[in-house]
């Protein structure tokens, strides 16, 4: 299914408005938050948008200052996008359905410049303070997500562990032989690096590509290189 286009609003609204963009793909929800915030004295729905990429391209041409968007369409694959958002000058109340709220997921958002964080089952009022909250450069966060944050930022149990590089199941000794394999060196001259026995190197590189589930040194050196990459 296509995604539905931008709908922009007829008309700019009088500067001293705070200008709300909403992206919401479930059509009920969007039209109950429109009638809330159009009902203030001092917003106005600018535009509304069912995916995050037609909202980064509707604050464009919109003099945002709010975008309202479901956390189900910032996770993941949208977090990217969230970023740029947020970079803007354009804050970003995320809306959290029951069950979505994991620790991880929120640092995440959070992380990426989101400074507002409600259930979004929230009442209007609740909806109402939280953007005039941003609109002031303030933050809007649900107490039950901060308490849970406090929780999962403190208490190491309540995080999950890191995950495991490739290269951490190398002694130290055979890591230094596989980086200087990816650099590419060859045994000769990897002995007389780390003034080693040929035999010794061998050993090393054969433990190695064991332990990496590698066969070749072509393989070796390409996982080397992934896993030092700063993207790695």
């Amino acid at each position: 299914m296509r995604p539905a286009p931008i709908r922009p609003h007829a008309g700019r609204p009088p500067t001293s408005l705070v200008c709300v963009l909403l992206c919401e793909d479930q059509e009920v929800f969007r039209i109950g938050m429109r009638e809330v915030l159009e009902a203030q004295p001092d917003m106005a729905v600018v535009a509304e948008t069912t995916h995050l990429p037609e909202a980064l391209e509707a604050a464009d041409g919109c003099r945002t200052q709010v975008v309202v968007v479901r956390q189900g369409l910032v996770a993941g694959a949208a977090l990217p996008l969230l970023r740029t958002l947020c970079r803007r000058d354009t804050a970003v109340l995320v809306l959290a359905e029951p069950g979505t709220e994991s620790e991880p997921e929120v640092v995440e958002i959070l992380q990426a410049g989101v400074r507002g964080y409600l259930p979004r089952r929230s009442d209007a009022q609740r909806l109402v303070d939280g953007v005039r909250a941003l609109a002031r450069h303030e933050a809007a966060l649900d107490p039950a997500a901060t308490d849970q944050l406090v929780q999962y930022l403190t208490d190491p149990q309540a995080r999950p562990a890191p995950a495991v590089r490739p290269l951490d199941r190398l002694t130290e000794r055979q890591r230094e032989v596989a980086e200087l394999v990816a650099q590419g060196l060859s045994n000769e001259e990897i002995a007389s690096r780390l003034f080693l026995s040929l035999a010794t190197v061998k050993s090393h590189l054969t433990a190695s590509m064991r332990r990496l589930d590698v066969r070749t040194r072509t393989q070796l050196a390409i996982l080397v290189n992934r896993d030092s990459s700063p993207a790695a």
